[in-house]
C-alpha cells in the first residue's frame, strides 16, 4: 500500500494539474497525515487526514477530500462560526462546500458527506439560519471536520491578531488563486461569473487595496523557472511560466458621480501604485461613458489631465480588453470607480481587479471581477 503522506502528495498534484485554483490555495495549507483526528479536519491553520480514513478512497475521493478541506480553511469557516451551534455550522459549511465541488470540478466524495443541491449556492450563513430555524430538515453528520480549538486554546481564547492574520493569509490566497485560473484560463476559478455567494463573499471583504495588488502584480508561487524554492519542502515542484511579460492597465472613473475630491484621491493612489512598484510600466485610461487613453505612464512620468464629465459606462474599457485579448495579451486591469454604471455583459479573462469607493455600489453587484473598497 502506497505511503498516506505520498497520496495526499500525488493528489495535491493531480489538483493542481486540474485546478490551479485549488492547487494555489494548497501551497498556503500545511497538510498532515496524523491519527490525531478520527477522518480528516481543519482548525483553519492546519489540515489533517487520518490514513486509516484515506486508506480506502480511491484517487478521485481522496482530491475531492483535500479540495473539501482546503475550502473550509481558505473560506475561514472555523473563524466564521462565531457564537453558531457548532453541529449545525459544520453542516452548512458542508453542503455549500460539497456543492461547489459537485458543481465545479470532477471529484467525487467520500461516503457519508452531506449535500443539499438546493442550498448549495447560498453562503453558510444562509445556510446556517435555514437549518437553525427548521425551514430545512436537519440532516445526519458522521464527519465533524470543521475544529476551533486545533491550536489547543479555549476559541473564545483566541487573540483578535491571530484571527486577523489567518483572514488575511487566505485572503491573500484566494487571491491568488483566482488570478492564476484565470491567468490559466482553466479549472474552478477561471469562470469569475461561476463563482459562488460564498466564494464571492470572502473575496469581497473590505481590506486595504494595496494588499490585493500586490498579488497582482508580483510573482504567485507558479512564476518561478523550473520550481519555486519556498515549497522545496513539500516536494512541489512547479512547471515553469518565467518570461511572461505584466501588463498593468489602470481606468479611473472620470463620470459626473465623481467629485473632484474623489478624483484626487484616484489619482494619489495611482501615485501610489507607481511608487510601490517602480517597476510597472503601463496603460492609463479616464473614462466616463466614453474611453480617453491610453497613456502610457510609468514612475516620474507626470499623469496627464484627466478627461470625461459624463455618464458612466464601463463597456468601452472592456471593449479594448477585449481586442487585447485577441491578440494574446492578458492585461492586468485596476478600475478606479463608485461602481455605478453599464456594466458589459461577457467578463473579461484577465485579472481583474475593481477598488471602490465608501459609499460606492454594493461589492456582490459587480458581475465580475474582485472587488475591494478604499478605506
Amino acid at each position: 500500500m502506497q505511503d498516506p503522506a505520498r497520496r495526499v502528495q500525488s493528489a495535491v498534484m493531480r489538483i493542481r494539474g486540474d485546478h490551479p485554483f485549488f492547487g494555489t490555495l494548497a501551497l498556503f495549507a500545511e497538510l498532515r497525515v496524523s491519527d490525531e483526528v478520527a477522518t480528516a479536519a481543519t482548525n483553519g491553520r492546519v489540515i489533517w487526514f487520518n490514513p486509516n480514513f484515506i486508506g480506502p478512497l480511491n484517487a478521485s475521493k481522496l482530491c475531492g477530500l483535500v479540495v473539501h478541506e482546503l475550502l473550509h480553511a481558505a473560506l475561514n469557516h472555523g473563524i466564521r462560526r462565531r457564537e453558531r451551534e457548532p453541529t449545525l455550522w459544520n453542516i452548512a459549511a458542508d453542503i455549500v462546500v460539497n456543492g461547489m465541488i459537485r458543481d465545479d470540478t470532477n471529484y467525487s466524495l467520500p461516503d457519508g458527506g452531506v449535500e443539499n443541491v438546493d442550498l448549495a449556492h447560498l453562503s453558510v450563513e444562509e445556510v446556517y439560519e435555514q437549518l437553525n430555524t427548521g425551514k430545512i430538515a436537519v440532516p445526519q453528520i458522521s464527519l465533524l471536520d470543521v475544529m476551533f480549538d486545533g491550536m489547543n486554546v479555549d476559541e473564545d481564547a483566541i487573540l483578535d491578531a491571530q484571527t486577523t492574520n489567518l483572514q488575511r493569509h487566505w485572503r491573500t490566497a484566494l487571491f491568488q488563486a483566482n488570478a492564476m485560473a484565470r491567468r490559466l484560463n482553466k479549472g474552478f476559478g477561471s469562470n469569475p461569473r461561476g463563482a459562488s455567494r460564498e466564494l464571492q463573499s470572502a473575496t469581497s471583504a473590505s481590506v486595504g487595496w494595496r494588499e490585493v495588488l500586490s498579488q497582482f502584480v508580483v510573482s504567485t508561487p507558479f512564476d518561478f523557472q523550473g520550481f519555486d524554492r519556498r515549497f522545496v519542502h513539500k516536494k512541489l515542484y512547479l512547471e515553469e511560466m518565467q518570461g511572461e511579460s505584466v501588463d498593468v492597465a489602470i481606468v479611473i472613473d472620470t463620470s459626473g458621480s465623481i467629485q473632484g475630491q474623489e478624483l484626487s484621491a484616484f489619482l494619489g493612489e495611482v501615485e501610489a501604485i507607481l511608487d510601490a512598484y517602480p517597476h510597472i510600466k503601463g496603460m492609463l485610461f479616464f473614462a466616463d461613458a466614453d474611453l480617453y487613453g491610453p497613456y502610457e505612464f510609468s514612475r516620474g512620468t507626470p499623469v496627464p489631465p484627466p478627461l470625461g464629465g459624463g455618464g458612466t459606462s464601463f463597456c468601452p474599457f472592456f471593449d479594448w480588453v477585449e481586442k487585447e485579448e485577441a491578440a494574446g495579451h492578458l492585461p492586468i486591469c485596476i478600475y478606479f470607480t463608485d461602481g455605478f454604471g453599464t456594466f458589459p455583459t461577457n467578463a473579461p479573462n484577465s485579472p481583474l481587479l475593481w477598488v471602490v469607493l465608501p459609499g460606492g455600489l454594493d461589492s456582490t453587484r459587480f458581475p465580475f471581477g474582485d472587488v475591494i473598497r478604499m478605506g
